[in-house]
């Protein structure tokens, strides 16, 4: 169905009341008013999204960072822990060294264990870990100089030392064998 063009021209010539002009007037400035503050909300959203992303790639960063820090620190640590580790069981086979040659001139272990100033336990820890080597095993081991006993342990228990320390050698127990 087609309408008169007569009919339209005839609306749109007739003239409007300023009620009408005001109103539609107002209609469209509210119009216009919404879509400013909708371009402006979508504006702060993108903005507030931006910074999002920006802290989260930040924070992703700081995390990688951390995670390669902490990873060169460990690595650091082992590395401490290692030489530490090798360095103490040296001087813990010197320590079953010398609790062999005490024991080579004393009656007991208990004996060696007051003269080291170190409970019974630790001493017999010292002195089995010399014993339990095969001379095939001490000569796969053995220095230069095979009358050095301190190639005899592989490892030893860590040194528990009495409460109250003291010189580890007491000279004064010392007991003839004589």
């Amino acid at each position: 169905m087609t309408k008169n063009p007569r009919a339209r021209q005839a609306r749109s010539r007739t003239p409007e009341s300023p009620e009408l002009v005001a109103r539609l007037q107002r209609s469209r400035q509210r119009s216009l008013q919404r879509r400013a503050a909708a371009t402006e909300r979508e504006k702060t959203i993108t903005r507030a999204v931006g910074k999002y992303l920006a802290a989260w790639n930040a924070i992703t960063n700081a995390e990688q960072r951390r995670d390669s820090e902490v990873e060169r620190l460990r690595e650091q640590i082992d590395t401490v822990i290692a030489r530490a580790s090798t360095e103490i069981g040296g001087y813990e086979n010197a320590q079953a060294a010398a609790a062999a040659a005490v024991r080579a001139h004393v009656q007991a272990d208990e004996e060696v264990a007051d003269l080291l100033e170190i409970t019974l336990k630790r001493a017999r820890q010292l002195l089995g870990g010399s014993r339990a080597r095969t001379p095939a095993q001490s000569r796969g081991r053995a220095s230069s100089n095979s009358a050095d006993p301190t190639h005899l342990l592989t490892t030893i228990a860590p040194a528990h030392p009495r409460p109250g320390g003291g010189n580890p050698v007491a000279t004064s127990n010392i007991r003839s064998t004589a």
